[in-house]
């Protein structure tokens, strides 16, 4: 098959995944076996193909089809328009036109993917019959290959091809469809009442006899949406037969078009309450019914295909409650858990537990063991997450509250212990249980014991080792440090950063403090070489590494710690492997931890995780919360720049007042990071956002105008890292009245924090670093729905901006300016309830942050003491 322009500049050999195996991605190379219409062929296959509005992608797609090997006498292709609105229709036409005997064209009014397969089927007359989606494309032997397979194999019932991704914005190909290990060994085959049959999910990459689906009077639920239509009708089709085989074939391949912007319309579908009532419904229960009044069982690959669609919606919303309590009610809810229960009830508790971790974690299968009555445990497992080698502990994360340690066979007490709460549709579907365990030598063996479950094992990482019935300290620590052997430590050597591209937060203020006050440890500061602070920093005295060099990466591997006030994966895991095990990683924060940022934060190796006010220390630490993080890794110290801060604050008094403008950023915005960075491809989306239109409606505002004359100040507009680009290409306009500020390398966001008379945000944290200062503040929240619906990696936490924040809350522009009117008339001054609350919030107002900080990271290298964690 030769390739259509479109994809021209496609990766023949398909590029390796991190986690993908060499062998694998050798296999799965897009291959041409011969040319067009060379090989006759024994069977006719119908394709039926639902298109809606599929105009840019049908050239490919019947592209793919007259490129088949096969003769094109053998094709039969049933396209149902199901009420498209662009030009699709002529598109198919004009292939009809050049392929009459093939192509059948259909059209309808939009009914749905389901409505259009199931008309498609009404016209079908061939025995053999698959689902090709008109956005995707196949390999030029795709046919040749299933029509060998059948006439060798006439016991044949359903055919099941290999997936693989077409990346349509890096147009490249990518082997790591998680259903693919089914094509690892070649060819399979199986009995239909073969219990270790693999699951089927998708009808488009499947063929199934037509006269199998007449005889079982099988058609697709055309009110199951938005998802599992496929794989329940897949299910059906198995139940209905009661002999032959299923082949998976290794070499047709099918080519799934991941299109750009297309994980925005999968998020969509989880803002629909069919996503959690009818699906669950007239998806998992109604197959699950049905098979079972079919075979008088459910088969495991059933129960199987099932739970894989069941673990989406628990990865989607486990301890995510936003994400579900903007889509239902307390009876959506309550609905929601009792078909759970009852789509359990007929899933046996063996074939759940022994599902692949690839599809359902052990953590997961914890939180729906709770929808099991009376199931058994069978086995526990603790998950090692951590060795503190400083001071001779294990952190341990378990699952149980019964759960006892020994150590040679004596029981040992945690020296420090958490409980963790998660969430899962309203309930406490399951806790976690964070344990620093002490060790006194390499050679002594740790184990644990339940009352609930007969054995046990300790998992090292989510991919590593399980070690059943305990382990050797020294086995742990071995397989805990293996690929340590590039960043063998040197010294005690610290890299400190803030953003790779910019600096002027906690990161540069916290290594002024070491340069001035600890010139004795050795330390550097990372920085890309074309940022603006560069020069700046430079001729400070600071030690500069440029961020990405070969020194960089050489004192990154052998540094004893990584200190920044960002927490990304390009900072504590740049070499990706285990290399982020090897180091000390100490999260100064960007700011204060206001929302529950859990399940961001979480997955982080983060060493210590400095805190500002006692609240968010306390949301943090204490039981119940939803952080894993336990006391001893988590310093109230207060943050290094405010140290600063204070100094700039009195430095500027008496300086003209200024009206701070300091939004944060919208996640759904954020375009591609660009390689390793904090830089970000531009978003189509952001000229179109409501975002956008608001805050530039805003600054634009007479009103704001105005109330700036009178009182005599300027207003200053300092947008995020990730705004700024789109301001400096136009995309963003500000109004010639207003200063535009940025951290360019000649100022400082704490010079406007300091000089800032009122700030004006939405949801930013800035808002402490001004109300640190006594300064009042203005939520602007015009979107406060949808900011905490679940499109962001964090979820409302402890601060309630009503009842906590340092001003008032306005949802409109008018109300918003009312308010800036009322704070201007009373001299910038906050009211009395605001300034309580600051004074409350804030406990370390006295240059001592810095000091604080460095004490903490210095105490992780000190020995333990009896008695302490």
């Amino acid at each position: 098959m030769s390739l259509p322009a479109s994809r021209q500049n496609a990766k023949q050999p398909l590029p390796q995944s991190q986690d993908s195996d060499p062998k694998t991605a050798e296999t799965s190379r897009h291959r041409v076996t011969g040319k067009p219409d060379t090989y006759d062929g024994q069977e006719t296959y119908t394709v039926v193909s639902a298109v809606y509005n599929a105009e840019s992608y049908l050239d490919d797609y019947f592209d793919s089809l007259y490129a088949q090997t096969i003769s094109k006498e053998r094709l039969r292709i049933i396209t149902v328009d199901d009420g498209s609105t662009d030009g699709s229709a002529d598109i198919i036409k004009a292939w009809q036109e050049r392929w009459p005997d093939a192509i059948t064209y259909l059209h309808k009014e939009n009914g749905g993917q389901a409505s259009a397969r199931n008309l498609g089927l009404q016209h079908a007359q061939t025995e053999w019959v698959t689902f090709i989606d008109p956005d995707d494309f196949v390999s030029e032997d795709y046919f040749e290959e299933v029509d060998r397979a059948v006439g060798l194999r006439p016991a044949l019932q359903m055919v099941s091809c290999n997936m693989l991704f077409y990346l349509e914005e890096e147009a490249a190909y990518e082997d790591s469809h998680p259903l693919n290990y089914r094509f690892e060994n070649g060819d399979s085959y199986f009995a239909i009442r073969d219990e270790q049959m693999y699951m089927q999910l998708s009808m488009a990459t499947a063929f199934f006899r037509l006269s199998r689906i007449r005889e079982g009077g099988l058609s697709l639920d055309e009110d199951l949406k938005p998802a599992f239509e496929d794989a329940c009708f897949v299910g059906e089709y198995l139940a209905t037969l009661q002999t032959g085989i299923v082949g998976f074939l290794q070499a047709p391949r099918y080519f799934y078009r991941r299109r750009t912007g297309a994980d925005s319309t999968l998020d969509a579908s989880w803002q629909d309450p069919d996503r959690f009532l009818t699906l669950p419904r007239r998806g998992w229960l109604a197959l699950l019914t049905f098979v079972q009044q079919r075979r008088g069982y459910v088969p495991a690959y059933t129960q199987n295909a099932v739970l894989n669609d069941v673990a989406w919606t628990v990865k989607r919303t486990l301890n995510h409650p936003e994400r579900v309590d903007s889509v239902l009610d307390e009876d959506g809810r309550a609905e929601f858990l009792s078909l759970l229960r009852q789509v359990c009830s007929l899933i046996e508790p063996s074939v759940f537990w022994n599902s692949p971790a690839r599809h359902l974690s052990y953590p997961q299968k914890r939180c729906l063991s709770f929808f099991f009555e009376a199931a058994e445990l069978p086995e526990e497992r603790v998950h090692l997450r951590r060795i503190d080698f400083a001071k001779k502990r294990i952190l341990i994360e378990a699952f149980s509250e019964d759960v006892r340690f020994y150590l040679d066979g004596e029981r040992l007490e945690p020296t420090e212990s958490k409980m963790v709460q998660r969430w899962f549709f309203g309930t406490t579907a399951s806790r976690l249980y964070e344990h620093w365990v002490p060790y006194g030598n390499r050679r002594q063996i740790l184990s644990f014991a339940t009352d609930k479950a007969r054995e046990g094992s300790i998992l090292v990482s989510g991919k590593g080792k399980r070690f059943t019935g305990g382990a050797g300290i020294g086995q742990l620590v071995k397989r805990y440090t293996r690929n340590w052997e590039p960043y063998e430590q040197k010294g005690d050597v610290w890299i400190v950063m803030d953003r790779d591209t910019q600096a002027d937060d906690n990161g540069e203020h916290f290594y002024r403090y070491l340069m001035h006050e600890h010139p004795e440890q050795d330390c550097f500061f990372v920085l890309r070489k074309d940022s603006p602070d560069w020069k700046r920093l430079r001729d400070e005295g600071f030690k500069l590494l440029a961020y990405g060099s070969a020194e960089h990466e050489r004192v990154l591997r052998s540094c004893s710690k990584i200190i920044s006030s960002h927490a990304d994966v390009y900072i504590h895991s740049y070499f990706g492997d285990n290399f982020y095990k090897s180091k000390d990683f100490v999260f100064l924060q960007h700011g204060v931890t206001k929302d529950n940022l859990s399940n961001w934060l979480n997955d982080k190796p983060i060493t210590l995780l400095v805190t500002v006010t006692p609240q968010e220390h306390r949301s943090i630490v204490e039981d119940g919360s939803p952080y894993v993080f336990t006391p001893c890794q988590v310093p109230l110290t207060g943050f290094p720049r405010h140290d600063a801060l204070l100094q700039k604050a009195l430095d500027a008094q008496g300086h003209a007042p200024e009206i701070l403008v300091s939004p944060t950023w919208r996640g759904y915005l954020a375009g591609d990071t660009l390689d390793s960075s904090a830089e970000h491809e531009f978003c189509p989306a952001f000229a179109d956002s409501e975002y956008r239109r608001c805050w530039e409606s805003f600054l634009a505002n007479d009103r704001l105008h105005t109330i700036a004359e009178r009182a005599g100040c300027k207003v200053v507009f300092f947008p995020h890292t990730n705004v700024l680009p789109y301001v400096k290409d136009g995309m963003f306009s500000v109004p010639d009245y207003v200063e535009l500020a940025s951290a360019d390398g000649d100022s400082s966001i704490q010079d406007f924090f300091s000089r800032a008379s009122v700030c004006i945000t939405d949801y930013s944290s800035t808002a402490f670093d001004v109300a640190y200062l006594g300064t009042p503040c203005l939520y602007y929240q015009f979107d406060k729905d949808e900011f905490f619906s679940g499109g962001h990696s964090y979820s409302t936490g402890y601060f309630d901006y009503e009842r906590d924040g340092f001003g008032p809350v306005a949802e409109t522009q008018d109300a918003l300016l009312d308010e800036l009117e009322q704070i201007a008339e009373r001299g910038f001054t906050p009211a009395e309830e605001y300034a309580r609350r600051m004074d409350e919030t804030f406990v370390f107002r006295d240059g001592r942050c810095c000091e604080r900080v460095y004490e903490a990271i210095k105490e992780l290298d000190r020995p333990r003491t009896e008695g302490t964690g």
